[in-house]
C-alpha cells in the first residue's frame, strides 16, 4: 500500500501527535468548535486519484466539474447530476492547478507545472491548445500556481513562482489567440494570492514573501500591466489565496502563517481596497487553499489543508465573525463554492488516518473522494 508522506504528516497535524521537534505550536490544530447551520453534506463521490488535488472550477450547463488532480497531472471530470467520475485525463505535462471554464469557447484552461497554460476540450476532455510562459516549456525554478480569469477580454493572469529568485511574475495569456501578451516582474518569489475586480481593471497579489516578518499585496493596473501600489498585509504574513467583495471594497487574503500546508492558525485579512489599510485580522484554519465571498449571504468560505473549512459571516464591511468550521479531511486543501447551486464542494485526497494506540501499523486509509455541501441559513 503506498502511503504518501504529506498525507501522513497532514493527518498526524490533524489528530494533534505530530512529533517534530520544534514544531508543537504549529502542527495542533485550534481547538474544535460548536457547528451548526453551516453547512450539510449531501453526498461524497469517489475520486480516482491519489495525492493532492488542487482547484475545481464548472460548467453550469451541463453540471460538469472539473478538478485538478495535482500529484497525478491529470484532470478528473465529475458528472453531478448523476453523482459519479466520467473521464479523467492523463498524462498532462505538468501539476495542474489553477482551471477556468470559458462557455463561450467550451474550453478549461489551466495552468500546469511545467511552465505553460493549456486549453482543455469541454467535450473530449482532450489538451487543444499550448501556450509556453516566459522562460519555456519546462523552465527550471519556475512553477505556476494561482490564477485569475477576465472572460470579458479572455485574458488569463497566472502567477509563476520561482525558487531561490526573486523572479516571480504575473503571465497574461490571451486564450482566444492563444499566446502570451505580457510578463510582469513582481521581484518576489511567491505571486500566490490573485484576485481580479470585476472591472478587469485591478488585479490584486498577495505575495508569499516573508520580509522582516511581514508580506505585502501589490496591486496591478492591468491596462499599463505595471504594479501600481504595495500595501502591507500585517497580521497576515505568506498569503496564498484571495478573494473580493467588490461592492463593499474589501478584499479577503487567506494566509498560511506557517508556512506550508500543516499547522494553525491560519489568517483571514480583510483589507480596504481604497486605502490599502487592513480593517480586520481573524484566526482560520492552517494551509490555505481556498477562499470564497458569497454576496447574497455575505458568508465567506475559507478551507486549508488541515481538514475543515471555516465559515466566517460579514456583519459589516468592516467586522467580521467565525460562525464555526465544517470537517472535510486531511489535506481537502481544495473546494469550490457554486452561488448559483448554493453549494460548496470540497476535494478530499486519498489519505491515511491514524487509530489508537498509534503504533506502527494503527492506521486506516481513506480513499480520495469529493464531498457535496448544501448551504443552510
Amino acid at each position: 500500500m503506498k502511503i504518501y508522506v504529506a498525507a501522513l504528516s497532514a493527518l498526524l497535524t490533524v489528530f494533534g501527535v505530530s512529533n517534530a521537534v520544534g514544531q508543537e505550536k504549529y502542527n495542533k490544530q485550534l481547538p474544535m468548535v460548536h457547528m451548526a447551520g453551516l453547512l450539510g453534506l449531501v453526498e461524497t463521490i469517489p475520486l480516482p486519484t491519489e495525492g493532492y488535488m488542487d482547484h475545481l472550477t464548472v460548467d453550469l450547463k451541463n453540471q460538469h466539474l472539473f478538478i485538478s488532480g495535482e500529484n497525478n497531472k491529470s484532470f478528473v471530470v465529475v458528472d453531478l447530476r448523476a453523482g459519479k467520475v466520467i473521464h479523467e485525463t492523463k498524462g498532462l505535462g505538468g501539476n495542474p492547478r489553477k482551471p477556468f471554464f470559458d462557455p463561450k469557447t467550451n474550453l478549461i484552461w489551466v495552468d500546469l507545472g511545467d511552465n505553460t497554460v493549456v486549453g482543455i476540450d469541454a467535450s473530449t476532455y482532450e489538451v487543444t491548445k499550448t501556450v509556453e510562459l516566459s522562460g519555456g516549456k519546462g523552465a527550471a525554478k519556475r512553477t505556476p500556481d494561482n490564477a485569475a480569469y477576465d472572460p470579458g477580454r479572455s485574458l488569463y493572469y497566472a502567477g509563476v513562482g520561482t525558487s531561490g529568485t526573486l523572479d516571480g511574475s504575473i503571465e497574461i495569456v490571451d486564450t482566444k489567440a492563444a499566446k502570451l501578451v505580457a510578463s510582469i516582474k513582481m521581484n518576489g518569489s511567491g505571486p500566490d494570492g490573485i484576485a481580479l475586480d470585476p472591472s478587469g481593471k485591478r488585479l490584486y497579489v498577495g505575495m508569499g514573501d516573508v520580509v522582516n516578518g511581514e508580506s505585502i499585496c501589490k496591486v496591478i493596473d492591468t491596462e499599463k500591466r505595471e504594479v501600481n501600489a504595495e500595501w502591507p498585509i500585517t497580521g497576515g504574513p505568506q498569503p496564498h489565496v484571495a478573494a473580493l467583495d467588490a461592492a463593499h471594497h474589501r478584499l479577503f487574503i487567506g494566509s498560511r502563517l506557517q508556512g506550508g500546508h500543516q499547522g494553525e492558525p491560519g489568517k483571514l485579512v480583510v483589507m480596504n481596497t481604497d486605502t490599502g489599510k487592513v480593517v480586520q485580522v481573524l484566526d482560520s484554519v492552517g494551509g490555505a487553499d481556498e477562499i470564497f465571498y458569497d454576496a447574497p449571504t455575505g458568508r465567506i468560505y475559507f478551507s486549508g489543508s488541515t481538514g475543515t473549512i471555516a465559515v466566517f459571516k460579514q456583519k459589516d464591511p468592516d467586522h467580521y465573525d467565525l460562525l464555526g468550521k465544517v470537517p472535510t479531511g486531511a489535506i481537502g486543501k481544495s473546494g469550490l463554492w457554486i452561488p448559483e447551486l448554493k453549494r460548496y464542494y470540497a476535494a478530499v485526497p486519498k489519505h491515511v488516518v491514524e487509530t489508537p494506540p498509534y503504533g506502527a501499523r494503527d492506521y486506516i486509509t481513506e480513499e480520495a473522494h469529493l464531498m457535496v455541501f448544501d448551504y443552510l441559513p
